[in-house]
């Protein structure tokens, strides 16, 4: 994998560098470990529905990158209330579900990472409903989590001209 790092970086796709069965091995194991144990990621396409919010985290190295997971804000409140394991208050505030779905792009993001051949670093996450345009080499895994459609989308991030 490093002769990849090796060309151009607009050469180098976000598929090649990390494959789809190794991002979702990658989230398989996250969600197992920090969801819940019989938590899983189906791969089914749905569709995002109009609202959705957004978190990610970019990835600078010999490659740079940005790693996005996007749901409904519904879903952000449930994974945040699966991160919490019967912690959770009754409600929860906006800025908590902003934490656990950011510390979730921050954890799948670092797993991710963790794949590439050169040592990299992580930014912090960001959490919003207007996520960055991933660009035209995005390579997008769709999944459902619980039925609702959950997205870890991955492009490249061409440096500052």
């Amino acid at each position: 994998m490093s002769e990849l790092l090796d060309t151009p970086s607009a050469a180098v796709t976000p598929a090649e560098l990390l494959p789809e069965d190794s991002v979702r091995a990658i989230a398989d194991e996250i969600f197992a470990s920090f969801v819940g144990e019989d938590e899983v990621l189906v791969p089914l396409e749905g569709e995002l529905p109009e609202e959705t919010v957004s978190a990610w985290v970019g990835i600078d190295g010999p490659w740079r990158g940005r790693v996005v997971l996007t749901c409904s804000p519904g879903t952000a409140e449930e994974l945040t209330r699966a991160l919490l394991r019967g912690r959770a208050p009754e409600v929860l505030d906006p800025e908590d579900v902003e934490d656990g779905f950011g510390e979730l792009a921050n954890v799948v993001g670092g797993g991710l990472k963790a794949l590439l051949p050169e040592a990299s670093t992580l930014t912090l996450p960001l959490v919003g409903t207007d996520a960055p345009h991933n660009g035209v080499d995005e390579h997008r895994i769709a999944s459902l989590w619980r039925g609702q459609p959950f997205d870890i989308a991955i492009c490249s991030v061409p440096l500052p001209s």
